[in-house]
């Protein structure tokens, strides 16, 4: 899915103004794709809803994805605590603890570096909030795909539809900070 709207802005409210109006607009939102630039950082907002029909199920998706360079030599990933990942651990799965006991418990948590990461997820509140408030997603820093040479994308995935532009722009507004803190100040 190609993104359908762009948005650019210097600020988060000046971005998510255009943002909200646009998804307003449109009261039955089953797909909707974005591409969201502040500060020349680009992060690609995409919602899928599928009411499913006959014997199939429905699903609903919302994910956020943005580049990150290359010389970022942090990787992780942050996915639900449940039973299956419970088990996973048993049979030897790294569980990285930060030390933080509400996320250790909220989280499986693989990296290649855990002081990097803790520095990253707990320096800012608003980041550690909104990962407690959206414990069903997942959120990993690492390359777009098994290739050599893939792209380095940080994404944010909760398999439920966020279409309230006060929720999205929470985790925008997480992603971001997490982006601004990988690249620095002058991207």
């Amino acid at each position: 899915m190609l993104p359908s709207h762009t948005f650019t802005a210097t600020t988060e409210d000046a971005l998510w103004q255009q943002v909200a109006a646009d998804i307003r607009r449109d009261p039955d939102l089953f797909e909707y794709s974005a591409e969201l630039v502040q500060d020349h950082l680009p992060v690609r907002l995409d919602i899928d809803i599928d009411l499913g029909g006959g014997f199939e199920s429905g699903f609903a998706s919302t994910s956020f994805t943005a580049p990150v360079p290359a010389s970022v030599p942090l990787r992780f990933a942050l996915h639900e605590q449940d039973w299956l990942h419970e088990v996973g651990k048993l049979l030897g799965l790294t569980d990285v603890e930060l030390n933080d006991p509400e996320l250790d418990a909220a989280f499986i948590i693989t990296t290649n570096d855990a002081e990097a990461l803790r520095i990253l997820l707990l320096d800012t509140a608003d980041v550690r909030a909104t990962l407690l408030r959206y414990q069903e997603c997942r959120l990993t820093l690492g390359p777009a795909s098994h290739a050599p040479d893939a792209p380095l994308q940080l994404v944010f995935t909760k398999e439920d539809a966020l279409v309230e532009p006060e929720q999205l722009r929470e985790v925008y507004h997480m992603l971001y900070a997490l982006l601004r803190r990988l690249t620095g100040p002058a991207a």
